[in-house]
């Protein structure tokens, strides 16, 4: 439990399939950080803001003063209602979104929709029935928003192809804005999230799975999730092969979708370098 009631220092935001996994990996193992455990994703300020502040920070351990605390939950940046709860909340914490090429992030969250036992049906049937795949990459339409609410000086972006080009140098640069030393004892090469090779079992088990693993975390049997997941019980679940990929066709459509994202993204790093 989070004995002194602190809110966190530092919310990444994501988006999903930026790294996000990669990042509370890292400072879960840091000395001078503070996160969420056992899991990432508490999804409070979008989906669980009802269960109250002593729920949320239940799931940070205790912590000393001179801790850096922190949230990472990627579903935060395309919900106008996350945005609109930490502003009230918690005004001064700093905001650091991870970046990646709106199509490349697209198609990584088609796979990842696929895997957790959804079907694709084309991409306007996705920006219908799922849009918050699509809205993920449309940087264009929500990091202004962020901007707008807490100030230039409070908002950091992070490029994840820097991440897949030197992962520490990309860490060095979070720890900065974190301000907290760097930790190069950390194993920069290995995989954080194994559970996105192969394929799901039975699409059915998949979404019945992801429905019980939200309900045990509303319900603060985090702990218990954790436990379950040391097993190996997620082998039940998935399976070694090929991973799904989008149609050249299918990939057009999003591509000319996502211009104007692509196009920002583009002109963002590009002003960066």
């Amino acid at each position: 439990m989070n004995q002194t009631g602190k809110l966190p220092d530092i919310i990444f935001i994501g988006p999903l399939k930026t790294a996000t996994s990669y990042i509370y990996d890292y400072y879960l193992h840091h000395p001078d950080v503070v996160t969420s455990e056992p899991i990432k994703e508490l999804f409070y300020y979008d989906d669980y803001y009802d269960k109250g502040d002593s729920w949320y920070l239940n799931h940070f351990p205790p912590q000393s003063e001179n801790k850096v605390t922190i949230d990472i939950s990627p579903s935060y940046m395309i919900r106008d209602v996350a945005l609109e709860r930490i502003k009230k909340d918690n005004p001064n914490v700093k905001i650091v979104m991870t970046l990646r090429d709106p199509m490349e992030r697209f198609k990584s969250h088609v796979k990842h929709h696929v895997r957790h036992g959804y079907a694709y049906e084309g991409f306007s049937d996705l920006l219908e029935k799922h849009p918050r795949i699509v809205r993920g990459s449309q940087y264009d339409k929500y990091v202004d928003k962020w901007v707008s609410a807490f100030g230039e000086d409070n908002i950091f972006i992070l490029d994840y192809k820097e991440l897949r080009e030197c992962p520490e140098s990309f860490m060095k640069k979070a720890c900065e804005i974190v301000g907290v030393p760097f930790n190069a004892d950390y194993d920069f090469k290995h995989e954080v999230n194994s559970a996105a090779v192969g394929s799901v079992r039975s699409p059915v088990l998949m979404r019945f799975a992801q429905s019980v693993i939200r309900l045990m975390i509303k319900s603060g049997l985090s702990n218990v999730l954790d436990a379950i997941k040391r097993t190996g019980v997620k082998n039940l679940v998935y399976k070694k092969g090929s991973s799904f990929s989008i149609s050249e066709e299918e990939e057009q459509k999003a591509r000319e979708y996502l211009a104007p994202s692509t196009k920002w993204y583009n002109e963002r790093f590009k002003a960066a370098e």
